[in-house]
């Protein structure tokens, strides 16, 4: 990759790139989180269009890839970042709770999810931009259930729902994540592979809040060092 004094970097990402955590009762963003470190270490302005909720579906329906793209210089070296998939793979858990039976679809299918991650490098890369894509960060499905989904609904029912193994929620999440793999290999986009830094770990659970969704300091402290891997070999 070149100089990164020299490009014009933009994420488009969720609450984990924009660096939100949890475990203080409310939503904050962390000091330090991996975009600040990024930042701070590499002497580099970046682009944060990071937003809490954000999926991929409603940055297609809002046009903010388009927008994006009409306000390109062509001066300079862009690079799109694409940080999310997430909230595309959670469902409404009220509408779970209520109808446990009845079958769900996330709140973006895993069929229109790929079909819009397809389109929205195909619009990065016909403008000339540079696009890099992350694997999603992996999720905690106990704590996710515990602390998250049975604040918002009947946690019986929605255990009816997942035929008594919440553990389905990490492997509904690890569709889209194949998804995002998959489109970056046909399309030829480079992989900052968050999924595996987290993994790739026996101290998982150090790295998450108590949500199951948000990385902890200790867990932007990962996402950078997997950025700063990606970048020795970019």
């Amino acid at each position: 990759m070149k100089n990164l004094k020299d490009l014009k970097i933009t994420i488009f990402g969720d609450s984990i790139g924009k660096g939100v955590a949890t475990d203080n009762g409310k939503i904050e963003v962390l000091k330090d989180n991996a975009v600040e470190l990024f930042e701070k270490t590499y002497s580099v302005k970046v682009d944060n269009r990071s937003v809490f909720g954000q999926s991929l579906k409603r940055i297609m329906q809002r046009g903010v890839i388009d927008k994006y793209i009409q306000n390109l210089n062509p001066n300079e070296n862009s690079v799109a970042v694409l940080e999310i998939g997430g909230n595309d793979s959670d469902f409404n858990w009220r509408e779970v709770s209520n109808s446990p039976q009845t079958s769900h679809q996330p709140n973006t299918p895993i069929d229109e999810f790929s079909f819009l991650y397809s389109s929205a490098i195909d619009k990065l890369k016909n403008a000339g931009v540079k696009v890099v894509v992350c694997t999603i960060v992996p999720i905690d499905s106990k704590r996710f259930f515990d602390n998250f989904i049975s604040k918002q609904a009947d946690k019986d029912k929605i255990l009816q729902f997942f035929k008594g193994d919440y553990n389905t929620i990490h492997r509904h999440q690890e569709m889209f994540n194949n998804e995002i793999i998959k489109n970056a290999y046909q399309k030829g986009c480079k992989i900052i592979d968050l999924r595996k830094k987290f993994l790739d770990t026996n101290v998982f659970d150090d790295l998450m809040c108590l949500d199951g969704i948000h990385p902890n300091g200790d867990g932007h402290a990962e996402i950078y060092s997997a950025i700063s891997d990606f970048l020795v070999t970019a």
